[in-house]
């Protein structure tokens, strides 16, 4: 084959799978470790302050560990597995009466930053398995104990004790933090301290609070989880709680089974609330539930669905009331002022929110409230000697709230809003988190704080705050960590890592800026990057990251939040197939400057894709020829920029059919017929041939032809393409490696190997598709048994966006094993080729690297939702789209059928209402192709929606044909208009038969491929046709059977509907518009075969930018060129 190189990627399983993002990065320059020679008693004590005292020093050996142990009484457990650093103990002297301690990491490596850990609680010691998080990440860190020494709801320690208040209150994090860079300064002489970072939540969120309003200057970003920030209300808002269910005599008393049941039926009624039934209440504030279900069928309760429902456990109504205290806001009722206003609700405290009912035990079990709050009363508030213990049952109301906001004790709270205006005029970046399941913390106060900042420091939404502060509503997240629900709650915050183990740091085997706050933190204060969305993860078992993922999912900043786009596992932030793999691989050569062609054999016996069930099989792509062909010849085009043909996807239906014909034909010369060597020979002379079709749009013949055998190891169909190897290729096999009970099991590849091995396949490149990373021993094992060496294993991990696995295959140096098993560099590339490849690049990377600022809302109603892979190029065309524009694409499936009335209740109601909820709520609609007439009606329903609301509308074929009969039926006196589709023998048929179709045989008798649509004179207003650059001839790829109807083409026209593109006959409709609509645009082909990552699809990116309130701006800027035909095969299509 001359230097025709080709590749073959196999699979041992097709299970979806996602890879690696960038690294943790790095700070400065690479500068010689500070070794122990400082690490000593007699350094510090110089560098010390008169009224600090140095406790200890120890040097800290690569993998030791360093705490108090059970000393700590508020943090025993001591962090192991450090790297090399030198761990120092101070004590400052506060005042006559208080002192407090902090502890300081020095490690050997350092970045130049700095890493401050909060506290919890009331707790009393020093948090080293949270310092220890900062020189895993190369940073120097410290905690303090706050000034005294407890557990976190002790409160003792504060009784008479005025200046121990003060350093909880702030003293003790100021001083430590002060003292503590100036320590960190000296340690590291000749490397400056360039940037300072805070982390903490609860107590810790409100000390990084304080701090920041304080001393703007301390950090330069805070990552504040659930801040008790006011401290004056919270507490005693725990009491008052408490009370709501007390005593635990009385009839309203909810037990733990009651609380239990409570949650269950909370969860069943607001799960679905963000779209996705999973177990997880995303979005409490959508939800508001019929509590009443719960209620006994006694002779008071009349409600029909109670008396059905509650069959085991039931709630009396002064139980519901207690709930229902719970959930709302603590308030008081103030009289009319004297000038007379009415009387309002003063508030006191938020609720906690719908799905926190897991974690109530912590304020409404035992017998009295929560320690929390009658410990601070008790001892920060009433704790006058002369006066005897505070007894909440004697002495609780609503006053002890307003006692506590007017002494303040220790001066905790952190309620000066406007301060953060000094942490945003010296550029520090805060990032704020909540758990919505936190039954401790309500998230609402939080929600609360972010308001009362944006009225403080003035202006529209935000004020300018979200240039420095960013907030993070956490779906079924406990308090600061854990889950009961099995939601995604680690993120790299404060107490994290910790919690999952005293070796533990950051989310293990996702240790970079998608799944990390503080390193996304780090990329946006040093490199300017705005957090729009952190991936979360959860584990199987949900403490233990050993046992395997079992959800991710990514946390958008509010008040944006993430929705499933209906495709793949809703427990995977994104999914990767051998598919993706082989398109990548193929985009990396041709960053080279070669070119690059794909075929794709798949093992049915069907001839083509044409025939094959959307809502079964997927999409039917179809070629510029008119080829009906799989699914993954898509990727190809719209990963390479490269036109296929039909015959680039082989299947097992052709190999047979085309042994047959040669049968027949008498080529085999009378003899047997067989597998070996007739079907292997037909399939490698089908490659050989096919490898060499131009594919680029030029004459030239490939370089590289990349082969991708569908289906799974040891399927039967698929054994006789495994005996059709030649020689000069490379074969690159997709296995997945599970995790099983904290375990990476290897087998599962090494059998496949081993299978295709027996078959002649040897693989030169193990891509492992994984749920965490390889370890190093499990990568020497999977290259031991499958007899390649450790750097061919490649491991793919989770990545945000599939567009990134080019560059995961990159960063694990895929090109250099291409290079020298291909002899790539014995091929002859042009200056101008090798040029080509390097702008494709660094364009790609520019384009697929997340900068999104906002989100634009885009509602796909279609007939195949249950089967979202049949739209996989519409999806693509809108994430290219928005990509280019630099927004994020929250994308709303809705099943068109939902969108018509009903007469039945329940469930078909519900998805009624919810439908035409996410329809309204869309900033653009979106209706694709499909056939037949169930949920057609849905479809005109909502193209009047979007025609009569002014909201930005795009109809593809089907969707094209539909709008169209709606608008005969509104506006062009048709009320029974249809298609002849849907009724042979209607009067008004607005969509007919095209007359020159085969009506009897099925497969490949449609419309097809790649034809010329013509803009009309008198088109130039046309945003569709600027979008093409203002061309008067464009080519788009076809597949349909229907058209509107020529005959009522005048009367739809004189009506408004404008047809600004027909065919080359004038005759056939292909591009509608309406004049005086931001955007209402139809196509009759289908955009988004042609779609591009780098390249988006023009109606499409019309539509986004349209959606997103910047189509004006796009047209001005010309993003892209003018529309210009494409080459295909030897001649121009």
């Amino acid at each position: 084959m001359d230097h025709l190189t080709v590749l073959i990627a196999s699979a041992a399983v097709y299970l979806a799978f996602h890879a690696l993002a960038v690294p943790y990065p790095s700070s400065g320059e690479s500068r010689p470790p500070v070794g122990p020679s400082r690490c000593t008693r007699v350094f510090f004590a110089d560098a010390l302050p008169a009224e600090a005292t140095l406790e200890k020093v120890a040097i800290v050996r690569k993998g030791g560990s360093y705490g108090e142990g059970w000393k700590n009484v508020a943090y025993p457990v001591d962090p192991t597995g450090l790297p090399a650093l030198c761990a120092v103990t101070v004590r400052v002297r506060s005042s006559s009466a208080s002192s407090y301690r902090f502890g300081l990491f020095l490690p050997d490596e350092w970045n130049s930053r700095f890493l401050v850990a909060g506290n919890g609680g009331f707790a009393g010691g020093i948090n080293w398995l949270d310092m220890a998080v900062g020189p895993r990440h190369g940073m120097a860190s410290l905690s303090t104990d706050t000034g005294h020494k407890s557990i976190s709801t002790d409160t003792t320690w504060a009784r008479h004790q005025p200046e121990k208040k003060t350093d909880w209150g702030w003293r003790a994090i100021h001083g430590s933090t002060v003292l503590g860079k100036s320590l960190v300064q000296a340690y590291y002489a000749h490397q400056p301290l360039s940037y300072s970072y805070y982390s903490g939540c609860s107590t810790g969120g409100r000390q990084g609070l304080k701090e920041l309003q304080r001393f703007p200057d301390s950090f330069d970003g805070a990552l504040i989880g659930a801040p008790a920030w006011w401290t004056s209300h919270l507490n005693i808002y725990g009491i008052q709680v408490g009370l709501y269910n007390l005593p635990v005599t009385d009839p309203k008393h909810l037990s733990p089974a009651d609380i239990a049941f409570l949650a269950a039926e909370v969860t069943r009624q607001c799960d679905t609330a963000d779209g996705v039934r999973d177990g997880i209440v995303s979005s409490p504030d959508r939800c508001d539930p019929n509590l009443a279900v719960l209620l006994c069928a006694d002779a008071d309760n009349t409600h029909k669905s109670a008396r059905l429902f509650n069959k085991t456990r039931c709630l009396t109504h002064a139980q519901l009331r207690t709930a229902q205290n719970v959930y709302s806001d603590w308030t008081i009722t103030e009289p009319p002022s004297s000038s007379g206003h009415h009387e309002h609700h003063r508030l006191l405290y938020p609720g906690l929110t719908l799905s926190s009912e897991r974690e109530w035990y912590i304020l409404l079990s035992g017998t009295e409230p929560t320690p929390y709050g009658v410990g601070y009363a008790r001892d920060f508030l009433f704790d006058d000697e002369d006066f005897p213990p505070w007894d909440w049952r004697k002495s609780f109301n609503e006053s002890v709230v307003e006692y506590a906001e007017a002494r303040d004790p220790g001066g905790a709270t952190a309620d000066d809003y406007a301060a953060l205006r000094g942490v945003r005029e010296r550029g520090g970046k805060v990032v704020l988190y909540h758990g919505l399941a936190d039954g401790l913390v309500p998230a609402k106060g939080t929600g609360l704080y972010w308001n009362r900042t944006v009225e403080a420091l003035g202006g529209d939404y935000g004020g300018g705050v979200e240039d420095f502060m960013r907030l993070f509503y956490v779906p079924g997240m406990n308090h600061c960590l854990g889950t009961a629900v099995d939601a995604p709650w680690s993120f790299g915050a404060a107490f994290q890592a910790a919690a999952m183990g005293s070796e533990t740091w950051s989310v293990p085997g996702f240790e970079n800026a998608e799944h990390d706050a503080l390193i996304a933190l780090v990329d946006w204060v040093e490199k300017g990057k705005p957090i729009e969305s952190i991936i979360a993860t959860t584990w199987k078992e949900p403490m233990n990251p050993k046992s395997g993922v079992r959800r991710q999912r990514p946390i958008c900043a509010w008040p944006r939040q993430a929705s499933w786009d209906g495709r793949g596992d809703i427990n995977d932030a994104a999914r990767v197939g051998k598919g993706i793999i082989a398109s990548s691989t193929g985009l990396l050569l041709k960053t080279l400057g070669l070119r690059v062609s794909c075929i794709k054999i798949d093992p049915y016996v069907s001839v083509d894709a044409g025939l094959m069930a959307p809502a079964e099989h997927g999409e039917c792509f179809v070629l510029c020829s008119g080829g009906e062909v799989d699914l993954d010849l898509g990727n190809y085009e719209r990963y390479l920029s490269v036109r296929l043909t039909s015959e680039h996807n082989i299947t097992t239906g052709k190999v047979y059919l085309n042994v047959i014909q040669k049968e027949r034909r008498g080529d085999y010369l009378g003899k047997t017929v067989q597998i070996v060597p007739h079907v292997t020979d037909s399939i490698k002379d089908w490659i050989k041939r096919v490898s060499k079709i131009p594919v680029d749009g030029s004459s030239q013949e490939p370089d590289v032809c990349i082969v991708e055998l569908g289906g799974t190891i040891g399927d039967i169909e698929s054994v006789m393409r495994h005996e059709a190897g030649f020689g000069n290729f490379m074969n690159i096999h997709v296995s997945y490696v599970p995790t099983v009970h904290g375990e990476q099991k290897t087998k599962p590849t090494q059998h496949a190997v081993k299978s295709i091995r027996s078959h002649g396949l040897i693989p030169d490149i193990v891509a492992c598709r994984c749920e965490t990373p390889l370890a190093e021993p499990t990568i020497a094992k999977l290259a031991l048994h499958c007899q390649v060496e450790a750097d061919q294993v490649l491991v793919v991990r989770d990545m945000p966006t599939i567009y990134q696995v080019p560059l995961l295959l990159r960063e694990q140096k895929l090109i250099p094993q291409l290079r020298s098993k291909l002899a790539l560099d014995k091929l002859t590339v042009s200056p101008d080729m090798a040029a080509q490849g390097t702008a494709l690049w660094d364009l790609w990377k520019s384009v697929v690297t997340p900068t999104y600022q906002e989100e634009v809302k885009i509602a796909l109603v279609g007939k195949y939702i249950t089967c979202q892979d049949a739209y996989i190029s519409v999806v693509k065309a809108l994430e290219h789209s928005a990509m280019r524009i630099r927004r994020k694409l929250n994308l709303m499936w809705i099943d068109s059928s939902d969108l018509e009335p009903t007469t039945g209740g329940g469930a078909a109601q519900a998805k009624y209402h919810k439908a035409w909820h996410d329809v309204s709520t869309a900033e653009g609609i979106i209706v694709p192709g499909g056939f037949g007439h169930r949920g057609t009606e849905g479809m005109m329903r909502v193209t009047k929606w979007a025609r009569e609301n002014n909201i930005p509308f795009l109809g593809v074929c089907l969707g094209f044909q539909v709008a169209a009969i709606q608008f005969a039926r509104d506006l062009c006196d048709m009320p029974e208009a249809t298609s002849e589709e849907f009724d042979a023998q209607a009067k008004h048929r607005v969509v007919v038969n095209m007359p020159e179709l085969d009506r009897e045989n099925m497969g490949g008798t449609m419309r097809l491929g790649l034809r010329k649509t013509i803009f009309q004179q008198g088109t130039e207003w046309s945003r569709a046709r600027a979008l093409y650059g203002g061309v008067e001839v464009i080519e788009e790829r076809h597949r349909h059977r229907y058209e509107i109807n020529p005959q009522l083409v005048e009367t739809l026209e004189n009506r408004g509907l404008h047809f600004v593109g027909k065919d080359e006959t004038g005759e056939r409709m292909e591009v509608f518009e309406l004049k005086d609509h931001p955007f209402f645009v139809g196509t009759q082909f289908h955009a988004e075969y042609q779609s591009q990552v780098v390249h988006p699809s023009r109606p499409y990116l019309g539509f986004i930018a349209a959606s997103a309130g910047c189509l004006d701006q796009v047209l001005n800027q010309q993003p892209v060129e003018p529309f210009k035909a494409v080459t295909v095969l030897n001649g121009t299509k």
